[in-house]
């Protein structure tokens, strides 16, 4: 459903507002897959703490899901894609030449993006929020899951009738689907409306590695240790 907005100003913070969603569900979603991927490499280490990685691995899980329920909420008074949307198909005189220069005016090189045709293609737009709506298997999916999973503990579910569930379930390609869709939809109207994007590479992305690389010296260090210990005992006994 369409979201009232009175000025230019305000679609940018609804824009401001549903980036932040999109960008950590898709960042939560990599760095959950990166640390799953090192496992097999590092089982020692992760064996170390399996108490402290279960729930990061939980955690980070329920952080990519949740965000993802947000980002395909149907709910008409909420803000999720699909509504977003609407309301960009509502107020399309928007991304106009003159407020498209009128947001960028500090922009050094506004007048050779002020050059490009900023309007929505309508049948691209159209075809948007077609993939962002409940009629998207995938998203219908989705939000059952939320229903009685991510979101809401269903009371029937709970007792074990989970046939829903079992009747629609919602496999790791299908969430890199609505994950990878999402942010290019979203990627193609904030670039149009203020020529800005946005990156799913979040800058320390790679920081779980530090952490296993020093568990590994550690563990390597204790071997050696206790090795040397071994060795100075064999040593005194045999001088006894």
């Amino acid at each position: 459903m369409e979201i009232t907005v009175k000025s230019s100003e305000e679609l940018n913070k609804l824009l401001d507002a549903l980036a932040q969603e999109i960008v950590d569900a898709n960042i939560c979603h990599r760095l959950y897959c990166d640390v799953t991927s090192s496992i097999k490499e590092n089982a020692r280490a992760f064996r170390q703490s399996n108490t402290f990685w279960y729930f990061t691995f939980l955690s980070l899980d329920d952080a990519r899901l949740l965000r993802l329920c947000r980002v395909f909420d149907q709910e008409s008074n909420s803000l999720n894609l699909y509504n977003l949307l609407e309301t960009i198909k509502a107020n399309q005189h928007y991304f106009e030449e003159n407020h498209f220069r009128e947001r960028l005016k500090d922009n050094a090189f506004v007048e050779a993006l002020a050059r490009d045709d900023r309007i929505p293609d309508k049948e691209q737009l159209d075809k948007d929020i077609c993939f962002a709506s409940i009629q998207n298997p995938l998203v219908y999916k989705l939000i059952l899951w939320r229903h009685n999973i991510i979101a809401h503990l269903g009371a029937k579910v709970s007792l074990g009738n989970n046939k829903i569930l079992k009747d629609n379930p919602l496999s790791k390609e299908e969430i890199e689907t609505l994950l990878d869709e999402s942010f290019s939809i979203f990627n193609r109207y904030s670039s149009l409306y203020r020529a800005t994007t946005f990156s799913r590479q979040v800058i320390g992305h790679d920081d779980f590695m530090s952490l296993l690389k020093f568990m590994n010296l550690g563990l390597q260090k204790w071997d050696e240790d206790i090795d040397n210990e071994r060795k100075e005992m064999k040593k005194r006994q045999a001088e006894q």
